[in-house]
């Protein structure tokens, strides 16, 4: 009902809620990175690295947090630094599937009815702009950056296998079931204890088997519903088989797996190895790419991969990369067909030494390719 930011030192500031309206119990609130604030009058907000302080009085929670930001003003310009970049989602699109992953948590955590609807129109809000710039950035970062793994996954994983849909030459409406289905593709992880979900440490054998429960729970949680497409539900229910055989819960294989959930199961793990997760630091896309393609024989479906991998690039925009001459750029855009040669711009020359220019390189007219990652660090 109220709300007060308390500006301290960099990095230290205090925030207090008065008779705060929240559907997320104390225990959640503690687990989560970043916290969605949304005011009676409509605006919203995004309270970052926040920890909770003094919570014996509920009429009054204190707590400290880096920063705060405007939704609507400062989302998606704080997450993007190419100057070329052309995102493939809009703000709009971004809070709509953030709204939408937020209403669907809090549906599963309260043992409510998920809003079909709102998945639904948010797959199509999705689909719209990937098919109307299909050759635009994937711009994952942004919807990242926003908050913990559980709402960023999810709408990641739907743009991406929006992305391979559209190279598959999907139609619209196939597309929008697409889309649903990737949305709600690990809803059943919402079900597990979120100490399991953010824990740290490797997981033991039955907190394993926990996890690896979350596709028939999600199953459980759609099933019921008399108007949901049957591939959204088998694609929540077999996005973790293995095309030759041997994933969960069933064991399928090849083509026995549904079409929509072999798509899923590539951006799924795409967009998990790119993740930094609380047991490991997020990969690297080039490195991420090479470990899907290693897989092709025993995991996923090698059409849909090669798909996959023409739409991503080997080296996505704004990755690092080492060149031939030994100097390092940062990736502008792919070039189609010539994987090894994108647009770049450069960032050290071959001495080491800061490149300071605003030009871009096609490396398609020069003599330089890429030979590797770089040191994103530098």
């Amino acid at each position: 009902m109220a709300f007060v930011w308390i500006v301290g030192e960099a990095g230290d500031h205090q925030f207090i809620f008065q008779d705060l309206a929240c559907s997320d119990s104390l225990e959640t609130l503690s687990l989560k990175k970043d916290l969605y604030l949304c005011a009676g009058t409509g605006e919203e907000y995004i309270i970052q690295d926040f920890r909770l302080d003094e919570v014996t009085n509920m009429k009054e929670i204190r707590g400290w947090a880096s920063d705060i930001a405007h939704l609507n003003r400062s989302f998606v310009e704080a997450k993007t630094e190419l100057p070329d970049q052309k995102g493939m989602l809009s703000p709009k699109t971004q809070q709509k599937a953030i709204r939408t992953m937020s209403s669907m948590v809090n549906a599963v955590r309260g043992d409510a009815r998920i809003q079909m609807r709102e998945a639904q129109e948010a797959a199509t809000q999705l689909l719209g702009e990937v098919s109307h710039t299909p050759h635009a950035i994937v711009n994952l970062m942004a919807v990242r950056s926003f908050d913990d793994y559980t709402y960023a996954h999810s709408i990641n994983v739907a743009t991406l296998a929006l992305t391979i849909g559209h190279g598959m030459r999907m139609s619209p409406s196939e597309m929008k079931i697409l889309g649903m289905a990737a949305l709600l593709h690990d809803v059943g992880l919402l079900k597990l204890p979120l100490e399991l979900l953010h824990k740290e440490a490797q997981l033991t054998e039955e907190e394993f088997e926990q996890v690896r429960q979350h596709p028939q729970l999600g199953y459980d949680l759609v099933a019921p519903a008399v108007d949901l497409d049957p591939r959204i539900k088998q694609t929540v229910l077999h996005h973790h088989e293995k095309f030759q055989g041997g994933g969960y819960p069933k064991g399928l294989k090849g083509h026995a797996i549904p079409l929509f959930a072999r798509i899923v199961a590539i951006a799924d793990v795409y967009d998990a190895l790119t993740s930094p997760r609380p047991f490991r630091p997020q990969i690297y896309p080039y490195d991420a790419i090479r470990i899907l393609l290693s897989n092709t024989e025993n995991q996923f479906d090698p059409e849909i991969l090669a798909v996959f991998v023409r739409r991503m690039s080997i080296f996505p925009p704004g990755s690092m990369v080492r060149l031939n001459d030994g100097s390092e750029a940062l990736v502008i855009r792919p070039n189609p067909g010539a994987h090894l040669k994108p647009v770049v711009r450069l960032v050290r020359d071959m001495q080491g030494m800061r490149a300071y220019t605003t030009n871009n390189l096609d490396l398609v007219q020069s003599d330089l390719y890429v030979v590797g990652p770089g040191t994103s660090s530098k």
